[in-house]
C-alpha cells in the first residue's frame, strides 16, 4: 500500500470512527426528555445479608356504589370477577355515606303506630298493614307540595295539593297494602316550577308498631363480595351509622335515588342516645340480620334473612373525625358500644375488630389514647387498627408531576414509624392494616373534568408497588390498594363522578388496568411466610430515580422488585439476571396482565412508572 492510499484509509478510518461516536450521542438528544440515565442505575444484592422479615400482605380497597350493583350496573358481573381473580387475602369492603340506600340498613328511624313515607317528585310511597294481618284504617296526614317534617311531626308547607289527603284515603283506606306515586297525574300541579314531595302517615288496624328496615341494595352487593372472596380473609366495614341517631335541627332527607350521591348525608355531631346502646343495637342487629339469620327489631319483631356468613374481622366506623366531628375519647366510646352491641345480638365473642381508620395525619394523640386498653371498656380487643394514605397531584393530565406523588410516601412513612412506636409500646399484640393506599387527581369529581391520559394508570400503580415495599419495612401487616372501582360521570347510566382516579378496574369494561395487574403481580409473587427482605442498594443514591427491593425465600426462591419513578425511561444493570425471567407492567402492557419476558442482558430499560418483579433463579 502506498502512502497516499494510507492516508486515505487512515482519513477513511476517522471518519467512520466519528459517525459511530456521534449516532448515540444524536439518539440522545433525539429522546433526552425521555431517558434519565446514560450509563444504566447498577443494583447490588447481598442475597445472604438478611435486612427485614416480610410480614407485608399487599390487598385492596372494595367500596360499594352503583356500578357495583345488580340494580344499576351492566358489568357489576366483570367486575366481582375480577375481584375473584385477584385472589387477594383482608380484602375490605366499605360500604360508605355517598350512597346511603347502598350502605344503612334503617334509613328511618322506628315510629310506633305511626307508619310513614316521604318520597320526592315521580317516586312512590309503600304503606302496608300485612304484619299483623290488618289493614290501613287512618291516613293522618297526607301532602303533596313542599311539607316538611319527621314521622309524627308533619307540617304543610306553603304549597300543598288541597287533595291530597281524599286522593291517599281513596287509594288506602281499608286496604293491606297500597302504593301512592308523587306525581302531578294523580294530585295535579299545586306549585309549577318547584321540586315537590309527597308525605303520608297512617295507621293500621288491628294496631302496628313500624321499623323501616331495607336491604335490598346491601343483600346483593355483600353477597356478591362474599361469593367473590370465598376462601379468602375479609375485612367488612358498615361504615355509615343511620342519621336519626344523631342530634340534628331537621331530620336529613336523602336521596329517593339509590344511584345518585348524597354528600351531606352524615349531619350531626352528638348522639341522642348518649348511653350509645341504641348504636350499639342497630349494629348487632344488622350483623345478626347476615350471621345469624335474623334479628329481633326495636319492637320485639323477628326479621328472618336465613344468612349465616363469617368473616375475619369488622371495622368500625370510617374517618369520623371528619363525618361527625368526633373526638377520640367519644370514638372510643362508640367503639364499644359497637362490639357491645354485636355481641349482644349474634352471642359471638370471635369476631375480630379493627378501630379508627384515620384518614388525618400526625394525629398521633389518637393512637396513645385509643391503643391504651385502660380507655376501653372491661373484655374490649384491639385486634387491629387501620389509617389511610393518599398522594394528591398539582395536575390531572401532565404525567410529569405524578413524579411528585413519591416523596409524599416518604414523608408518609416517617409517620408510620411513629405510629409504630405508639402501639409496639401500648398494644404490641394489635395488628395494622393501612387499608386505603391511593392517589387522587384534582377536580376528581367534577363533572367534566378532563380525562387523564394512560400513563396515569402507571403512574398509581407504581406509588402503590413502593408504598407497599417501602411500608413493608415497618413490618406492617396489611396494605390496601384503593379502589376496586370508580368511575368518572357516566351520562348513559346516569351516574355522577366517583373518583376515577382511584379505580383499580377499566369503568366500560371491569377489565384491569395497571393499578389491577400491579396489584394481582405482588399478591402472586409476595410470601410473607417464606420471605425476607435482603440488603439492596443502588448507584442512584438519591432514590429520585428508581426504588429497587431484592427479597429471598426459605425455598432459596430470589425476586427483585424494581419501580420506576420517573416519567422518562430509566436504566438498570441487574448483574448476574440474564436468561432470568421478568414480569413488568407498563404503559404497554395496557389493560392486560403483566408482560412476561426473558432477559437477555442484565441491563434492563424501564419504560415511565414501570413496576418489574424480577424472578432469579435459587442461588447454589
Amino acid at each position: 500500500m502506498n502512502m497516499k492510499e494510507c492516508v486515505l484509509t487512515f482519513l477513511l478510518c476517522c471518519l467512520t470512527l466519528q459517525i459511530v461516536y456521534l449516532l448515540p450521542t444524536f439518539e440522545t438528544n433525539k429522546f433526552q426528555d425521555h431517558q434519565v440515565n446514560a450509563d444504566p442505575i447498577l443494583i447490588e444484592v447481598s442475597w445472604i445479608t438478611h435486612d427485614y422479615d416480610l410480614y407485608t400482605i399487599p390487598t385492596l380497597q372494595v367500596v360499594t356504589n352503583p356500578l357495583l350493583a345488580r340494580q344499576f350496573s351492566p358489568i357489576y358481573k366483570q367486575i366481582f370477577a375480577s375481584l375473584k381473580e385477584l385472589n387477594a387475602e383482608y380484602t375490605r369492603y366499605a360500604t360508605w355515606f355517598p350512597y346511603p340506600k347502598l350502605a344503612v340498613a334503617e334509613l328511618d328511624p322506628p315510629s310506633g303506630l305511626y307508619q310513614c313515607g316521604n318520597v320526592g317528585e315521580n317516586f312512590s310511597i309503600n304503606l302496608s298493614c300485612e304484619q299483623n294481618g290488618g289493614v290501613i284504617s287512618k291516613v293522618d296526614f297526607a301532602s303533596y307540595g313542599t311539607s316538611s317534617g319527621a314521622c309524627g311531626q308533619m307540617k304543610q308547607g306553603t304549597c300543598h295539593a288541597a287533595n291530597s289527603s281524599e286522593i291517599v284515603q281513596r287509594v288506602c283506606i281499608g286496604q293491606k297494602t297500597c302504593n301512592v306515586p308523587a306525581t302531578n297525574n294523580l294530585f295535579g300541579d299545586p306549585c309549577k316550577d318547584k321540586m315537590k314531595r309527597l308525605l303520608i302517615q297512617i295507621q293500621c288496624d288491628p294496631p302496628q308498631n313500624n321499623t323501616y328496615y331495607n336491604f335490598t341494595y346491601l343483600d346483593t352487593m355483600l353477597q356478591d363480595f362474599l361469593d367473590a372472596t370465598d376462601g379468602h380473609s375479609r375485612i367488612i366495614l358498615f361504615c355509615t351509622q343511620p342519621t336519626w341517631l344523631f342530634k340534628q335541627d331537621t331530620p336529613h332527607i336523602y336521596r329517593d335515588n339509590a344511584s345518585l350521591t348524597d354528600w351531606g348525608y352524615p349531619v350531626g355531631t352528638g348522639l341522642v342516645d348518649d348511653t350509645m346502646q341504641a348504636l350499639g343495637d342497630y349494629y348487632g342487629r344488622l350483623f345478626a340480620w347476615y350471621t345469624r339469620g335474623s334479628f329481633i327489631d326495636e319492637y320485639g319483631r323477628k326479621h328472618i334473612s336465613n344468612y349465616e356468613y363469617n368473616w375475619d374481622y369488622t371495622e368500625i366506623f370510617n374517618e369520623v373525625e371528619s363525618e361527625h366531628q368526633m373526638t377520640v375519647e367519644y370514638y372510643t366510646r362508640a367503639y364499644d358500644a359497637v362490639i357491645q352491641g354485636i355481641r349482644r345480638h349474634t352471642n359471638n365473642d370471635d369476631m375480630k375488630y379493627v378501630g379508627m381508620a384515620l384518614m388525618g395525619h400526625n394525629e398521633f394523640d389518637w393512637y396513645r389514647y385509643f391503643l391504651n386498653h385502660s380507655n376501653h371498656a372491661p373484655d374490649i380487643p384491639l385486634d387491629m387498627i387501620s389509617y389511610h394514605f393518599y398522594a394528591l397531584a398539582n395536575s390531572r393530565t401532565d404525567p410529569k408531576d405524578w413524579e411528585t406523588l413519591f416523596s409524599q410516601l416518604d414523608t408518609f412513612t416517617f409517620e408510620v414509624e411513629q405510629i409504630e412506636e405508639i402501639r409496639k409500646l401500648l398494644s404490641p399484640e394489635t395488628r395494622t392494616t393501612i387499608d386505603e393506599v391511593g392517589v387522587i387527581l384534582p377536580d376528581d369529581n367534577t363533572p367534566g373534568a378532563p380525562q387523564f391520559p394512560m400513563i396515569y394508570w402507571n403512574a398509581a400503580a407504581a406509588l402503590y408497588a413502593y408504598s407497599w415495599a417501602k411500608i413493608s419495612r415497618q413490618g406492617i401487616d396489611v396494605v390496601g390498594h384503593s379502589q376496586l372501582v370508580g368511575y368518572p360521570e357516566l351520562l348513559d347510566l346516569q351516574l355522577q363522578p366517583q373518583f376515577p382516579s382511584v379505580a383499580m378496574l377499566n369503568w366500560t369494561t371491569g377489565e384491569g388496568t395497571a393499578k389491577y395487574w400491579t396489584s394481582k403481580l405482588l399478591i402472586e409473587t409476595v410470601d410473607i411466610d417464606n420471605d425476607e427482605g435482603v440488603i439492596t442498594q443502588t448507584s442512584d443514591v438519591s432514590g429520585e430515580n428508581i426504588f429497587s427491593q431484592a427479597f429471598v425465600g426459605k425455598n432459596g426462591r430470589r425476586w427483585v422488585l424494581i419501580v420506576n419513578k420517573r416519567y422518562a425511561n430509566v436504566d438498570v444493570f441487574l448483574p448476574g439476571c440474564t436468561g432470568d425471567r421478568m414480569q413488568i407492567v407498563n404503559e404497554a402492557s395496557g389493560f392486560g396482565p403483566a408482560t412476561e419476558v426473558t432477559l437477555t442482558s442484565s441491563r434492563i430499560t424501564l419504560s415511565p412508572y414501570a413496576v418489574a418483579v424480577i424472578h432469579m433463579p435459587p442461588e447454589t
